[in-house]
């Protein structure tokens, strides 16, 4: 299945690639869920636990919606682009997301009406920065609407909305298709490491996880401060080792070449053009643990 939003450093292209250096595994963990990309690409049929995580309340609360609201999130998300509507409730979603944080901490709640809102302004947003308090533009009610880093404020993707009822028929369809997927699925939001525990990985059997931290210098597109790739780094050198892991850590340039040492190698790929200088998209790449497939030595 297809990531349903577009996101900022998504890996649909590559994972394909991903889940042939996972092979049959008991168990799968995604500390940064973002758009589910390599989830939804996993190869059928399977079995076993799927746990999925993602510091961003609001991803975490459309994944939620979907699997339980699909019928009400389709009537929600059939609207005309309106610049006004996405300018007020990006500043509602981004000012209410203390609040939404604090309410996932029960695993049965979401707010349906905030997820429709983020779907639909994600895939109206030209560029980064959709939804983070560091985006283009923010609203204050002292200043009202005022442009960040130096971008500017930024118009919706205008295109042509159709027919209500076609289009909330086949949207529903999707959301349907995406919940039945998703039904088994643990959708956790927190920090990455929560997720990474025994009782969640390993005591499950041979365990993927499949880590994709913002990338060095990055962090401002998903409104985090200091660099997280170090912090994972450091927990795939850590654990590297352990014979029931296989780890795939996705990264930039040589920002995780260090893992070679310890015994990982490295694959490079080319993400299609978007937001990345040509360069970049030349420069990502997977680090890859020592006990997952090799596939070179399977030709043999």
């Amino acid at each position: 299945m297809r990531a349903l939003f577009p996101y900022f450093g998504g890996k649909s292209q590559v994972a394909s690639q991903v889940w042939a250096l996972f092979g049959n595994v008991s168990n799968y963990v995604e500390p940064f869920a973002g758009s589910l990309a390599v989830l939804l690409a996993r190869p059928s049929p399977f079995s076993g636990a799927e746990t999925v995580n993602d510091a961003d309340c609001h991803v975490v609360n459309v994944w939620r919606a979907i699997v339980s609201f699909p019928d009400e999130l389709s009537e929600l998300l059939v609207a005309p682009v309106a610049e006004v509507n996405t300018e007020a409730q990006h500043n509602a979603l981004v000012r209410g997301a203390g609040a939404l944080r604090d309410a996932l901490g029960d695993p049965n709640f979401c707010d349906v009406e905030k997820a429709a809102w983020w779907i639909k302004g994600a895939n109206e947003w030209i560029g980064s920065g959709w939804c983070t308090a560091e985006g283009p533009w923010v609203w204050t009610p002292e200043g009202g609407w005022q442009t960040g880093k130096g971008i500017n404020r930024q118009l919706p993707h205008l295109g042509n909305a159709g027919q209500f009822e076609a289009r909330r028929v086949s949207l529903l369809a999707s959301l349907c298709a995406f919940r039945d997927r998703l039904c088994g699925v643990r959708i956790a939001c927190g920090d990455w490491s929560r997720v990474l525990g025994e009782s969640v990985t390993v005591k499950h059997g041979v365990t993927a996880v499949f880590l994709d931290p913002p990338y060095d210098g990055t962090e401002y597109v998903y409104a985090k401060s200091g660099s997280v790739s170090s912090a994972v780094r450091e927990w795939c050198a850590a654990n590297g080792g352990n014979r029931l892991l296989r780890i795939v850590l996705a990264g930039r340039g040589e920002e995780h070449d260090a893992l070679i040492l310890n015994g990982w190698r490295k694959e490079l790929w080319s993400a299609r053009r978007g937001y990345a200088k040509h360069e970049e998209r030349k420069s990502e790449a997977l680090w890859v643990s020592p006990f997952c497939i090799n596939r070179k030595d399977d030709l043999f």
